[in-house]
């Protein structure tokens, strides 16, 4: 498992020239994996080398004693307006897999109480320029007062004063209009699938970053303001802490789940869970404590594994809350993100494959977990959930077939699935027949087919994508599920202009 094991506490001022440029080389190192667009040099000013009066950085290490992640906490002390102000930055990097925990926030709240503690009465901000809308969801869940913010205007003292901060640590403005957006630079590196998750996550303070930031994805960062007060302290250590008491519970609850006895005490949760599912909306009630009898509720931290690819497994599941990665390959790169109510694992469950990918927890999750013995009759007694766990199971083949490919990647992922959706399903019993019109494509995702003369093709384990040339004869040879997807979408394929010349 992929878990901070251990972290150290660097005052950089405290160290030799040698030992500083170490230090940059390796943070730059861990750095480079998360961000694009800031040089070494760069980097060195705003982390090692800040000009702050105060600045400690926490190191991350894993098992192994590798370097993960840091955070860096700098305390600026100025005069503002006359009156003498510390004012807080902060930079933090850590690789996804080792996400979670609230390392950071604990220890940068440990080192504000001390300072405040130390300089009674002294007003203290933190000033962020954030550059991803997983930061700003960070803060605005864990601080009680965050400016900007969605439910309330920003107050004009407080936003000339936020303007003022900005120019102060010389944030460049980029647009005029937005006076808050400011040149940073820092891109962070994601996948197409994760920049559509958040494009599309459904967390307030998340739709409230892209709309106040939406040059976000080309490093520009969001000026904001947390007023560093004895409330707002209290606020981050009573989320804190609520998360730290609920965690021993949880792990005792999912253990009771797994009791004899327990299932009327769950069986209510989890009627509410499937029902809260779009798979499961249409279903009556005595159907879902049916599944629900079968079920069972698995609440899972930040960075923990659900299943890796390559494994057996019969089961289907549900993220009734929380967030995954799913992720391809020895180097586990991130291809979807999944938010509440995903459903997931249905590949392995309809084609009784091994695991297609791995799927980690992005943020604490709960899922449901229902075996494959309990959701295929129903799925068989269903037309609404066998449409809708096939379309599941079709948009994940798809995607898994033209994401690497030159010719279909140029639709962009969005592009593809309106594509798919718009797309036929049909079912071929043994020895049917089926004649596409050219141009159409064919994507095949169970079952064994023939054709009557070769056209172009991608394909990969349990899945094939076909486009037809002029009309193309379909047999099925066992009994099939395919989609056949409407023409003009792509280019016409070469080989099917050389065919019709």
């Amino acid at each position: 498992m992929s878990r901070i094991a251990n972290t150290e506490v660097i005052t950089p001022k405290s160290l030799s020239a040698e030992a500083r440029s170490q230090l940059i080389d390796a943070l730059y190192a861990v750095h480079c994996q998360i961000f694009d667009g800031v040089e070494r040099e760069s980097f060195a000013r705003y982390v090692v080398e800040s000009k702050a009066e105060h600045t400690w950085i926490q190191l991350h290490k894993s098992v192994a004693g590798e370097l993960v992640g840091y955070f860096a906490l700098h305390i600026f002390e100025r005069q503002l307006s006359g009156v003498p102000t510390a004012v807080f930055r902060a930079e933090a990097g850590t690789l996804r897999e080792y996400r979670g925990g609230n390392v950071n926030a604990r220890f940068g709240l440990a080192l504000a109480v001390r300072y405040l503690l130390k300089n009674p009465g002294r007003r203290a901000y933190y000033l962020g320029s954030l550059v991803h809308p997983s930061s700003y969801t960070q803060f605005a869940k864990y601080c009680g007062e965050v400016w900007p913010r969605q439910d309330a205007r920003t107050p004009p003292e407080l936003q000339t004063f936020m303007e003022e901060l900005a120019a102060e640590f010389g944030l460049e403005q980029v647009d005029v209009t937005r006076p808050l957006v400011r040149k940073v630079g820092w891109k962070t590196r994601e996948t197409e699938a994760e920049r559509e998750y958040w494009q599309h996550c459904d967390k307030p303070a998340a739709r409230f970053f892209i709309e106040a930031n939406p040059g976000y994805v080309e490093g520009s960062g969001l000026v904001t303001v947390v007023p560093v007060t004895a409330a707002t302290l209290l606020s981050m250590l009573r989320t804190l802490a609520e998360r730290k008491l609920r965690a021993p519970v949880d792990a005792a609850l999912s253990l009771a789940r797994r009791l004899p006895l327990s299932s009327r005490l769950s069986r209510a949760e989890l009627v509410r869970q499937l029902k809260a599912a779009a798979l499961f909306s249409s279903f009556d009630e005595a159907t879902l404590r049916a599944v629900a009898a079968r079920a069972q509720i698995v609440q899972l931290p930040a960075g923990r594994c659900i299943f890796r690819q390559g494994d057996a497994s019969n089961e289907l599941y549900l993220l009734a809350q929380g967030a995954a990665y799913v992720m391809e390959g020895r180097e586990e790169q991130v291809v979807n993100e999944l938010g509440s109510g995903a459903v997931f694992g249905e590949i392995a469950m309809l084609a009784g494959e091994p695991r297609s990918a791995t799927l980690r927890t992005a943020t604490a999750s709960t899922l449901v977990r229902i075996p494959r013995e309990v959701l295929l009759p129903l799925i068989e007694a269903d037309t609404g959930l066998r449409q809708g766990v096939w379309s599941t199971f079709a948009e994940r083949r798809f995607e898994s077939l033209v994401r690497g490919s030159e010719r279909y990647g140029k639709l962009g992922r969005q592009g593809r699935r309106s594509w798919l959706r718009q797309g036929e399903h049909r079912e071929l019993a043994p020895q049917q027949a089926l004649t596409v019109e050219a141009g159409t494509h064919l994507l095949v995702l169970s079952g064994t087919v023939e054709f009557a003369h070769p056209a172009p093709q991608v394909a990969a384990p349990g899945a094939l994508l076909l486009e037809a040339q002029h009309f193309l004869r379909v047999v099925a040879l066992e009994t099939a599920r395919i989609v056949l997807l409407p023409r003009g979408v792509v280019p016409v394929h070469e080989a099917t202009l050389a065919q019709a010349a």
